[in-house]
């Protein structure tokens, strides 16, 4: 068994996640105008530098408005945020998703992934078919539970990649912390991690049966966003 690497956060992650639980918890709300700099710097004990490269981290995200001459201001991050803004709201809510970003989420799961299992059983490639195989195999012989989140998401993103559209892996790939964050969720709450539907799977691309191929990928989803709902919102 090992243990892996403790990497301390930095001034900067720090400062970030204070500023983004004041403002989830609504301490701060939308329109509310930030601390000047200096005044942050002084109650922080944290440099000017850090806190401008900060501020500017969180305006990527979503959280805070830039304003030139006028100062910085809660941002409406629901609106304007991205993807590292929805891995916020999640890891401040200590993993744990809302119901409608719950059913949100998977809702964009069901139709995009059924939709890139019947493009990939249209379009796919030999070298696609190898890749999937591959990937199948190693998921089947790991018995390390990360490895297979790993896995699953590189199955995925490997039938994103057979549909033949160049943007619909980039789209995967952006996702691909929320994913395995997802699949991590499944097996804490489920205490197991399902594999199985890879071989069907990819039976029907390789007979380029398109409907059925989103049959498949519809049963398994459906199946487990229902089981996992079942456990997860029970309260």
């Amino acid at each position: 068994m090992s243990l892996r690497k403790i990497v301390p956060p930095t001034m900067k992650e720090l400062f970030i996640k204070e500023v983004e639980r004041k403002i989830l918890s609504g301490e701060w709300k939308i329109g509310d105008r930030l601390p000047t700099e200096r005044e942050m710097a002084k109650e922080t004990n944290v440099s000017r530098t850090v806190i401008n490269s900060g501020l500017y981290e969180l305006a990527q995200n979503g959280f805070v408005e830039i304003i030139p001459r006028k100062g910085v201001f809660v941002g409406d991050y629901i609106r304007n945020g991205q993807l590292n803004t929805l891995l916020s709201i999640i890891n401040f809510n200590g993993g744990k998703f809302d119901k409608k970003t719950f059913d949100s989420l998977t809702s964009y799961r069901i139709y995009f992934d059924c939709e890139c299992a019947y493009l990939a059983a249209q379009n796919r490639t030999d070298d696609d078919l190898k890749l999937m195989n591959s990937i199948y195999k190693k998921a089947l012989e790991s018995t390390n539970s990360t490895e297979r989140f790993q896995l699953k998401f590189e199955f995925l993103h490997a039938i994103y990649c057979a549909t033949g559209n160049n943007i619909y892996p980039l789209v995967c790939n952006s996702f691909k912390k929320l994913c395995i964050t997802f699949n991590e969720l499944i097996y804490r709450i489920l205490n197991y991690e399902p594999i199985d539907y890879m071989a069907e799977l990819i039976d029907t691309i390789e007979k380029k049966e398109p409907n059925e191929a989103r049959k498949v990928m519809y049963a398994f989803l459906t199946e487990r966003i229902d089981e996992l709902k079942q456990v997860y919102f029970k309260d």
